[in-house]
């Protein structure tokens, strides 16, 4: 009995730490950083500016570097030979 009962003790012990664990992490990302109110008045309106001013400056680099399209030989598997 004396192993049956070392086995179940330490099986009720590794499920009291993750359960520990679990909840850490679920109160932290909820109620952490990430679960902060959403912005209200002035706050609202400078981080809305602020991602309309990002946007924009994407939208600039994107039309001033556009992507090139890969050469033919890139796709070109075959043995040269």
């Amino acid at each position: 009995m004396g192993t049956t009962g070392t086995i179940i003790f330490f099986m009720v012990l590794l499920t009291i730490v993750g359960s520990v664990a679990l909840l850490l992490a679920t109160l932290k990302f909820y109620w952490g950083e990430r679960g902060t109110p959403p912005l209200e008045g002035e706050a609202k309106r400078v981080a809305r500016e602020k991602e309309l001013a990002a946007r924009a400056k994407q939208i600039e680099h994107s039309r001033n570097n556009p992507r090139k399209p890969r050469p033919e030989s890139f796709w070109n598997n075959r043995r040269s030979g």
